[in-house]
């Protein structure tokens, strides 16, 4: 048998005119092996895997796999050849390396030259065609979208792999060519991202790392300002953060959104045809509005409106959301500013005055602050208004004036005066108090004037003359009181008017001691027992109109001590204790001394008696010092002191 056949028994099943049809090449007489059969195999060197297509750079190892008789004829490796190149190569050949390193990409035929054993001017030669790829790093791009997430966008035209390995981290995947930019989760600390291109079954590319900035964490954005100017809104944003995307939105009507660009403070707006306008500022992410969406607070417009007339400047706006509103009047800042608003204070008639209305959406950083201005001429009222007036004393006994205009609740100027003559305050206030009258010693009747903000004055108004009280003992000991009071005089007529005496009790409340009269004066036949001071008021009532009290009048009774000149505590039961007796007892201290100016006896309670005793020892007959102290209701300090006696 031949080596061929030795070789490859396979050989034995060609026809012979295929054999014959077989040209040897470079003057070597050789055999191709024309049935395809592959007679060797090529295993990536690094992982020892067969491979079909070849990497460039990447090493590979040519193993000869021939079937082989076990003979001692067996072609040892040093006599197997390997050549490459774009044909079949036949030639004897010097290398028996049985390793291979592509350097270009494109098809590549391996050629493996066995020459005969016997007959070295012929062999049999087994060839491979494979294709070399190239292995160029993948080009990528990353983008940083919200905090802890990176998007990573290949650039499939720069190279032909099929899969892509995408490292984050820790976090790996697989992303097929052709598909979408992907997002990544990226830890903390994590700042370049790793791809590596890979072909099916076959090489991959070197790793290439690209670094990334994290975004910083996302701040609520704010519409600082929406100034209403003329047509046009002038809305001014706060700070915006390059690595975000900023789209201004109208919330109340179908206004397409407006993309802000880098850097932008500040955008001008047509104001919509409803002449309002609500505002949110929203931030987004550079890679997907689905990942990260922050609005601002919504920041509505206001229409501040303002008319004049009777002196007084009437300023309104609707509502906006608002929590609050600042109203200045030529940069000055009003006081209250709620709508509708009432500026008659330091205002000519004449004159046009700036009113500015600033509405404060939020607080802190994110609040807003949209504006309007209204200009307003001040016009006069000529003819005022008659003010009408009601008056009665309050719980410091002074007199507490009430004041209405017909038609105006507020504004103005009200002047207020006592007897005609006397200003007691000229104030906006509908309600005042007479300060200077401290301690009324007779009637007094009041009037009340209304000015505008020209300082056109109205007719006083009918005199309010509130009822005026006074009251005594009637008799020495203070067991009845005499009331008398003067009529009231107000708009009601006199004959129409009650009155009803109220009396204070302990715990400062009052109650009616009289029915409701016509006469003007009372006789209280039964006052309170334990009070020292009485306190008397009269409630006038008149048809239309609130109650009017009266002053409050006062009777004060004496303080009385009441002490026995000598007492037997000998336990007969009669006079065993000294005992302290008398009325409006309260506040005191009583003390007793024995004849050596020691103290035996104290009380501070009329309900602690003395036995005599001094400690443990029984009574002592003599006489002893006693000393009363008090201060009563009245503020009078009383000091009275006197002999006691104690006998058997």
């Amino acid at each position: 048998m031949s080596l061929v056949n030795m070789l490859n028994p396979k050989l034995l099943l060609l026809p012979a005119l295929l054999l014959a049809a077989l040209t040897p090449g470079r003057g070597q007489g050789c055999f191709v092996n024309a049935n395809g059969t592959r007679e060797f195999r090529v295993y990536d060197a690094a992982t020892r895997q067969e491979v079909t297509a070849l990497c460039v750079g990447n090493r590979y190892r040519l193993k000869d796999v021939s079937d082989q008789l076990t003979s001692p004829q067996i072609i040892p490796p040093s006599r197997i050849y390997y050549l490459t190149g774009p044909a079949i190569t036949c030639a004897a050949g010097t290398d028996t390396t049985t390793f291979y390193t592509p350097a270009t990409a494109g098809p590549v035929v391996i050629t493996q030259n066995t020459p005969n054993l016997t007959n070295p001017a012929s062999g049999i030669i087994y060839s491979r065609t494979f294709e070399v790829l190239a292995r160029p790093r993948p080009t990528f791009a990353l983008l940083a979208c919200s905090p802890g997430v990176v998007q990573v966008s290949i650039d499939y035209a720069k190279d032909s792999y099929n899969t892509y390995q995408v490292q984050v981290g820790t976090l790996t995947d697989n992303v097929p060519r052709g598909a979408a930019p992907r997002s990544y989760p990226a830890a903390a600390g994590v700042t370049s991202v790793t791809v590596t291109g890979a072909y099916t079954g076959s090489c991959a590319s070197e790793p290439t790392a690209q670094s990334f900035t994290p975004k910083p964490a996302p701040l609520t954005p704010a519409i600082q300002r929406l100034d209403r100017q003329g047509p046009s809104f002038v809305l001014q944003f706060g700070p915006l953060q390059p690595e975000y995307t900023y789209t201004l939105q109208q919330t109340d009507a179908p206004a397409p959104d407006v993309r802000l660009s880098p850097g932008q403070t500040t955008l001008t707006l047509p104001v919509p045809a409803a002449a309002n306008g609500c505002y949110r500022l929203l931030l987004t992410d550079a890679c997907s509005p689905s990942l990260l969406s922050v609005p601002s607070a919504t920041l509505c417009s206001v229409l501040l409106t303002g008319t004049s007339a009777n002196g007084r400047n009437l300023l309104s706006w609707p509502p906006n959301g608002a929590t609050s509103y600042v109203l200045r009047r030529d940069g000055v800042v009003l006081p209250g500013a709620t709508s509708p608003y009432v500026d008659s204070v330091g205002i000519v008639c004449g004159v046009s005055y700036r009113y500015r209305l600033e509405a404060t959406t939020g607080s802190g950083p994110t609040a807003g602050v949209a504006t309007s201005e209204a200009v307003v001429l001040t016009s006069a009222l000529r003819t005022q208004p008659v003010p009408a007036l009601f008056v009665s004393f309050n719980a410091r006994n002074q007199p507490e004036l009430t004041a209405s205009v017909p038609g105006l609740p507020t504004g103005g100027q009200l002047i207020y005066q006592r007897d005609n003559t006397l200003t007691i305050a000229t104030t906006a206030r509908r309600t005042t108090r007479d300060s200077t009258l401290t301690a009324p010693t007779g009637p007094v009747c009041y009037t009340v004037r209304f000015a505008d903000a020209c300082g056109n004055q109205s007719a006083a108004s009918p005199a309010f003359c509130p009822v005026f009280l006074t009251a005594k003992a009637a008799d020495p000991e203070g067991t009845r009181a005499q009331l008398a009071w003067t009529a009231l005089g107000s708009p009601a007529p006199a004959a129409a008017v009650r009155y009803t005496v109220e009396a204070q009790l302990a715990d400062g409340t009052w109650r009616a001691v009289s029915a409701a009269l016509a006469a003007l004066d009372f006789l209280d036949l039964q006052p309170a027992a334990d009070r020292q001071v009485l306190r008397y008021r009269v409630a006038a009532r008149a048809p239309g109109q609130p109650v009017s009290y009266s002053n409050t009048a006062t009777v004060a009774r004496q303080l009385k001590l009441f002490l026995p000149t000598a007492f037997s505590p000998n336990g007969d039961g009669l006079n065993d204790v000294l005992e302290l007796k008398g009325r409006f007892l309260t506040t005191f201290r009583f003390s007793v001394v024995d004849r050596n100016g020691q103290e035996v006896f104290r009380a501070a309670d009329r309900t602690q008696t003395w036995n005599g005793r001094i400690g443990n020892e029984q009574p002592v007959p003599g006489a002893y010092v006693w000393r009363f102290e008090a201060t009563d209701e009245t503020g009078l300090r009383i000091v009275q002191h006197g002999t006691i006696t104690i006998v058997r």
